[in-house]
């Protein structure tokens, strides 16, 4: 009957204890009994956990309404944004230059960028491997155009795409999708991802230069390792470092609450 009282009268001083009103002594006294009476220690947990309120079914479809609202304005407002860039850059091209040969570099460009975002932002699951998707294609798609438009219809540059711009995009695609694997198979931390990402990106770097020809020995190697290689592991340790700080930081917020 006593231990029960003394439940009780703890209980009823926890609101006041969360939130901070409660005299030192008084501190004092509920956390010994805390530490000690299991039952207890889990109402304070409880009343610690945010309040939850059910939503009116009437607010709840205004909420849809809403947000509904909000993506068909985004729609339109990048639509429109990106159908006056593409008829500007066509009546600009056809004035200098009597025809058609930029513009075409232009609209896949807008289109690069406009379609994965339009994926990322319509879809209700999966999104960002969605997004990753479509830029994949949308990239191979842009430096076909690049590769035509530059050789076949401005006569600058050779053939490039199969030697340099194909390899280069497939690789960086693979390291890019490696991350993102690792985010989403082993439920790894956004930190932690970009911190593979920012390790994969030394080799990354090194082939792209490899494959376009870049080195002429050693040297230019070791200079560019020292200039970006060594940059991005650092800040690969310093990334590491943070999602260990943040892991352990609620780790122990978690431990204190129970």
């Amino acid at each position: 009957m006593g231990q029960q009282l003394v439940c009780d009268t703890v209980r009823d001083l926890l609101p006041m204890y969360i939130d901070h009103l409660t005299s030192d002594i008084s501190n004092a006294s509920i956390e010994g009994h805390i530490s000690e009476c299991e039952e207890c220690r889990k109402v304070l947990w409880q009343m610690r956990q945010p309040v939850q309120t059910e939503t009116a079914p009437e607010i709840r479809e205004f909420k849809k309404f809403l947000k509904k609202s909000k993506l068909s304005l985004f729609y339109w407002v990048m639509g429109a944004a990106a159908v006056i860039a593409v008829v500007t850059c066509f009546i600009v091209n056809l004035a200098t230059e009597r025809r058609l040969s930029w513009f075409y570099i232009v609209a896949a460009s807008i289109f690069t960028g406009y379609f994965p975002l339009y994926l990322a932002v319509s879809s209700s699951g999966h999104r960002i491997l969605k997004m990753l998707t479509a830029l994949d294609g949308c990239v191979f798609f842009l430096l076909a155009v690049i590769q035509l438009v530059l050789y076949y219809q401005m006569g600058i540059g050779g053939i490039w795409f199969w030697k340099i711009g194909m390899p280069v995009t497939v690789l960086w695609s693979v390291i890019v999708w490696f991350a993102v694997l690792i985010r989403v198979k082993l439920r790894a931390s956004i930190l932690t991802s970009l911190a593979v990402l920012a390790c994969l990106a030394v080799p990354g770097n090194f082939l792209t230069n490899v494959i376009s020809g870049v080195y002429s020995g050693f040297e230019d190697y070791a200079a560019d390792f020292m200039l970006n290689g060594f940059g991005n592991v650092a800040a690969a340790a310093v990334l590491i470092l943070v999602d260990l700080a943040v892991h352990f930081g609620r780790k122990g917020k978690k431990n204190h609450g129970e």
